[in-house]
């Protein structure tokens, strides 16, 4: 089944990496899981990448570019492994829940995110809440082409609410993950179905 949003188109959406472009990024992720962000330097990542400062500077920018693209880089990555997960889900209902949990528990284990808010837990909540702007816009697409496609296939016209359902959705899941002790407590799969069904279904099916 083809997925309802094009995952190279998504991966892709800032423009194309090249080889160079994209060892960087990874660079800079593997040393802020090492030592945090703000331990970090260009001259960091440009030894770990294997390229020289003047390089990493002329390719990615200073180091809060680099953090920027890095982190843009890896919520594409994850969202098109979201993408595949749920995309051969036949069910438009059953797609739209496990969507949703399935990308509450995939962030809430995501290695890079436990890891940095270990390390360097100020830095990573700071560019996860005040810097997260670019975050958030990519993952409301991608919520908008799910929404938009599984409505399509339940009968449903846009009902003109699509954006303002996934900003929803996609601003419930960044607090469900940064803030998980906040109500409402959702801990278990188990629970965020049952929220899915209740709460989240009748606004995602609304003619």
């Amino acid at each position: 089944m083809d997925s309802p949003i094009s995952l190279q188109a998504l991966l892709t959406a800032a423009g194309p990496d090249d080889a160079l472009d994209l060892r960087i990024k990874e660079a800079a992720l593997e040393q802020y899981m090492l030592v945090g962000i703000r331990r970090t330097s260009a001259d960091d990542i440009a030894k770990r990448a294997g390229v020289n400062r003047t390089t990493l500077y002329r390719r990615m920018g200073g180091r809060d570019e680099i953090t920027r693209a890095a982190f843009t880089h890896e919520v594409r990555r994850t969202l098109a492994e979201i993408g595949e997960r749920i995309g051969e889900i036949e069910d438009p209902l059953e797609r739209h829940t496990r969507g949703f949990i399935f990308t509450v528990t995939t962030l809430r284990d995501h290695p890079m995110i436990r890891r940095l808010l270990v390390v360097d837990k100020d830095e990573v909540l700071s560019w996860l809440t005040l810097e997260a702007g670019e975050i958030l816009r990519i993952a409301t697409v991608f919520v908008m082409a799910q929404v938009s496609a599984n409505r399509a296939r339940l009968g449903l016209n846009d009902n003109g609410q699509t954006e303002f359902y996934a900003t929803t959705v996609v601003r419930l899941i960044h607090s469900l993950v940064l803030t998980p002790d906040a109500p409402p407590q959702l801990d278990t799969e188990e629970q965020l179905r049952d929220y899915v069904v209740r709460y989240l279904q009748p606004l995602f099916t609304a003619p």
